[in-house]
């Protein structure tokens, strides 16, 4: 520990020794650009990609949000507006590093697990919608989409029994969007109904958290495809900060043993992930 402390100050002196000769505009360039290639190595870095790629809608969008902030950079340094590049470094590397630090090591096989469970179930739901608007409609569409979503289940428990969680979690996280975006689609303009029953508040307010965490997956993987680019990604991200605030509440609420107020404010966070999602071109209800 004490050799590296000698070592951090004899690099900081040569630095200042060498910045010395120089005016602050470059000196300013110069910090700039040392950030940049810092920044650059992180958002390129395998651990960066798989935060990038984890499905977590929070942890994506902050890998975007460094991508954007590098993109910004570049342009101020072109513009030699190194102050400015400087200050778009420094938030690119506080994003990439939460990131980073969110999805530190990867998720755990216990969290994957409960993730692949919840998503089965929310799956098993869409897919008795599904098949009923194949009776109803006879839609050449929905037979196919039905037919791909049991392929991608089938596939996902194949995965999950060799021990491939994250694969087995990808697979049953494309068939829920290709289930939600197919029965949006057919059922646009009209109410939809899910026949769901529960026991207790509870019951409900845990089902409701469920629904929650297989619509964020969807929201991160929508942001992974480049769906919330330019302006509206501020309109993404503000759905996001509003559900996850409602969200919070709600978890307060059932804290106190109070699901059923808890179930209601649940609802109205979903309601803003469906808005962010609708804002990347999924249609959703």
């Amino acid at each position: 520990m004490k050799y590296r402390r000698i070592a951090a100050l004899f690099l900081a002196l040569a630095t200042q020794c060498t910045f010395a000769q120089t005016t602050p505009d470059e000196q300013q360039r110069r910090l700039a650009e040392q950030k940049l290639k810092l920044v650059e190595m992180l958002i390129n870095s395998p651990k960066a990609q798989a935060s990038g790629a984890s499905g977590d809608s929070e942890t994506v969008a902050l890998v975007e949000r460094g991508k954007t902030l590098l993109a910004q950079a570049r342009e101020a340094l072109a513009a030699q507006r190194h102050a400015d590049a400087a200050r778009a470094l420094d938030e690119a590397l506080q994003s990439v590093s939460k990131a980073n630090s969110r999805n530190a090591g990867g998720l755990s096989d216990s969290v994957q697990k409960q993730r692949l469970q919840e998503m089965s179930e929310q799956v098993a739901t869409y897919r008795t919608s599904l098949a009923a608007l194949v009776k109803e409609k006879a839609a050449s569409s929905a037979k196919q989409t039905l037919d791909r979503v049991d392929t991608l289940t089938e596939e996902s428990r194949k995965l999950a029994a060799a021990g491939h969680l994250g694969e087995a979690n990808k697979k049953m996280a494309e068939a829920y969007k290709l289930e939600v975006e197919e029965v949006s689609r057919l059922r646009a303009g009209q109410e939809v109904v899910l026949s769901l029953k529960f026991d207790t508040p509870a019951d409900e307010y845990a089902y409701e958290q469920k629904r929650y965490q297989s619509n964020e997956i969807l929201v991160g993987m929508m942001i992974g495809e480049g769906r919330a680019e330019g302006d509206r990604r501020r309109l993404v991200d503000g759905f996001l900060k509003e559900a996850a605030t409602l969200k919070e509440e709600a978890v307060a609420l059932a804290g106190a043993n109070r699901h059923k107020d808890a179930v209601t404010v649940m609802e109205k966070a979903t309601v803003q992930l469906n808005r962010a999602l609708q804002s990347m071109g999924v249609p959703v209800f």
